[in-house]
């Protein structure tokens, strides 16, 4: 009896199993679970899947940030333009090139919005600067158009329908803004942002589907808040095991933000999920 490793319940009788077949059958499922995890972060990467994210990876694939998020973090310098340089996602200045979504989708449709082609005096300014926005229509499908717009306008960080400045959704986008949720959890939330080590190999975010297993109710929301982990999936040794292995893992914030400053975190998520 001493070579015995372990016992299996199986059909209400305990049978005894011998140590060697114990470890065959561990390594075998081991070998399987290497195996399978390119196919589970496959899977998972799809459920991250959102308009928002969608529309970062066609911006990035469509060049638009060479010009738009220059590397050197400045405004690329455009002479002859109206402000004189090629305006930056995020820098707070959209309002001055577009008025709402149908601009957005004119200008990545055909280079400006239709508005300013019918202005002499503008299609003037354009046909003279020096860097000019090119028209995507005959390269981005319908849907890639669609995803990039709503990217665009998510960065751009337009009002929350129906929530004020100092109301809680829209002062729960500032302080995400502000402690830095954003360069981890991704532009308004979207995730998929890169995480060597973890289980998907990204960081997740608000909106996918992964959030719902991550995050099932507001009280493990503020959990994953205030001590950057959850007790239930913590009780997973898989989990476990990912969560020592990835580069980049949730801090904690109980020291940093009040309950109520929580509350308005959890509030914004809920308004962007339901969004």
């Amino acid at each position: 009896m001493g070579c015995l490793a372990g016992v299996l319940i199986a059909t209400g009788r305990v049978a005894i199993v011998p140590r060697k077949l114990f470890a065959v059958a561990l390594a075998a499922f081991l070998v399987a679970a290497v195996l399978a995890l390119p196919v589970l972060r496959r899977l998972l990467s799809s459920w991250e899947s959102n308009p928002v994210l969608r529309g970062r990876l066609v911006a990035e694939r469509s060049g638009c940030f060479n010009c738009h998020l220059a590397i050197s973090g400045d405004e690329i310098p455009n002479p002859g333009s109206r402000w004189g340089s090629v305006p930056r996602f995020a820098a707070g200045n959209a309002m001055m090139y577009v008025d709402g979504r149908q601009d957005i989708e004119e200008f990545i449709r055909f280079g400006a919005p239709r508005s300013w082609m019918s202005d002499a005096g503008v299609r003037e300014r354009l046909a003279t600067q020096h860097l000019r926005m090119p028209g995507y229509e005959d390269r981005l499908s319908e849907d890639e158009i669609r995803d990039l717009v709503t990217y665009v306008e998510a960065i751009e960080n337009p009002a929350l329908p129906g929530a004020l400045p100092g109301d809680s959704a829209a002062a729960g986008r500032e302080l995400a803004k502000r402690h830095g949720c954003l360069a981890c959890h991704g532009v308004e939330g979207s995730g998929g942002l890169p995480n060597p080590g973890s289980l998907g190999g990204f960081i997740p975010g608000f909106v996918g589907r992964n959030f719902g297993d991550l995050v099932q109710d507001k009280a493990e929301f503020r959990e994953w808040v205030l001590d950057g982990e959850s007790s239930r999936l913590g009780a997973n040794p898989l989990l476990r095991f990912f969560w020592r292995r990835q580069q980049i893992s949730m801090p904690a914030y109980r020291q940093r933000l009040t309950s109520a400053e929580v509350d308005s975190l959890w509030l914004w998520v809920a308004w962007i999920r339901d969004r």
